[in-house]
């Protein structure tokens, strides 16, 4: 699709070998990119003592769900235990939140100890290396947040959350529109999301895409293939799949829109390839930012945070869907991550009445990732990461 994105704001925040490409090239991130320590010796050391843990990158595809949609059941939580990875030591293990939630100005902050502790959560703040972060484990997930930092890890994956957190008396605490959009839906699993899917091949006929640097084809000769690979694999799971294109066609993105209403959709996944500056290189994934919420670039677009979008309604289920898809084609592909983002310019999704999300296969204005692009075998596995997730 040749989407610019954002940078990263901190290069030491990825895990276990993923990065975030450096700059792109039409525009940077608005992120804004200490402490006490643990109550007792004895404590900290029968905290690190308790769990040890390797690194891991799966999601799970549904954990308890304490916040679930209202035709689920409720379902309680799991109590968690702590998570102390190799090379990193606890330096404090909470207890210095002193209310709930903090307002400042007309924004509420909530506390992510005493969030998590609702949920029967473990909090802590950990030190690796030269640098300190704040970790919260709750349902069997594990998130990393920095003070200030946008960019957090859940399970080690990139999410770009729509505020960076603040520090309040020596707690964090996390914008009350991510606690509901962002660390919620991503503790509560995968919902049952239906069983029609439709796809879309970005682009065709005449809008070509972006074009690669390595044998000069277009994104719309690539985003079709991975489509075609994709409708078989998810119909030997029980999907009824459709194409918006299958084959070199004109369709505008109004008319993709119409054709997902029309076969009663119940998701939507449109397919792209990137291109920014020729360093730059990693998988992308996109849902539409909620009200109130900024995006995380604009393209030059208007960013109305204050205007309900038709896609708005399916916030929480966009961003699992986004999630598990993203998660899985790392998994898959073991590509440089660049993270789930929040946008609110690309009409193909933002129009949608149904949990719909926009996936970056990777980067055409790369000259390695490109090579990978043009290998059948390579699209094959972006198709079976979607498959995975689903």
């Amino acid at each position: 699709m040749g989407l610019i994105s954002c940078d990263s704001t901190s290069s030491t925040h990825t895990q276990n070998g993923y990065s975030i490409g450096s700059q792109s090239r039409v525009e940077r991130t608005n992120s804004n990119e200490n402490n006490r320590s643990a109550s007792s010796v004895t404590e900290a050391k029968r905290v690190t003592q308790g769990v040890r843990a390797t690194l891991p990158r799966f999601i799970p595809p549904a954990p308890p769900n304490f916040n679930p949609p209202k035709e689920d059941p409720r379902r309680s939580p799991i109590v968690s235990q702590p998570v102390i990875l190799t090379g990193e030591k606890l330096v404090n293990q909470g207890g210095r939140a002193k209310s709930y939630s903090v307002n400042v100005g007309q924004d509420k902050w909530v506390s992510l100890e005493l969030w998590g502790k609702a949920h029967k959560g473990w909090y802590g703040q950990i030190r690796k290396g030269d640098g300190e972060f704040f970790r919260l484990v709750i349902s069997g997930m594990r998130f990393d947040l920095r003070p200030k930092r946008r960019l957090i890890t859940c399970q080690g994956m990139q999410i770009w959350m729509g505020f960076g957190p603040q520090l309040f008396g020596g707690s964090l605490y996390v914008h009350h529109l991510d606690i509901k959009k962002h660390l919620a839906p991503l503790a509560a699993g995968m919902p049952s999301m239906g069983k029609i899917a439709v796809i879309d091949a970005g682009h065709g006929r005449d809008n070509k895409g972006t074009r690669s640097t390595f044998n000069r084809e277009y994104e719309k000769q690539y985003t079709l293939d991975w489509a075609q690979r994709l409708k078989p694999l998810l119909e030997k799971k029980g999907w009824r799949v459709y194409l918006t294109r299958n084959g070199d066609k004109s369709m505008s993105l109004t008319e993709r829109v119409r054709f997902a209403d029309r076969v009663r959709a119940s998701i939507f996944i449109s397919l792209h390839f990137n291109a920014a500056a020729a360093k730059v290189r990693g998988l992308e994934t996109y849902c539409i930012a909620p009200l109130g919420m900024p995006s995380h670039f604009t393209r030059g677009n208007p960013d109305p945070i204050s205007s309900l979008l038709p896609n708005n309604p399916w916030d929480e289920r966009s961003f699992q869907l986004a999630a598990r898809v993203h998660n899985q084609i790392l998994l898959k592909c073991r590509m440089p991550d660049r993270g789930v983002r929040r946008i609110r310019f690309m009409s193909v999704i933002k129009e949608q009445r149904r949990p719909a999300i926009l996936v970056e296969g990777g980067y055409l204005s790369n000259p390695s990732e490109s090579r990978q692009i043009d290998l059948s075998a390579y699209r094959q596995k972006l198709a079976e990461g979607i498959a995975a997730a689903l």
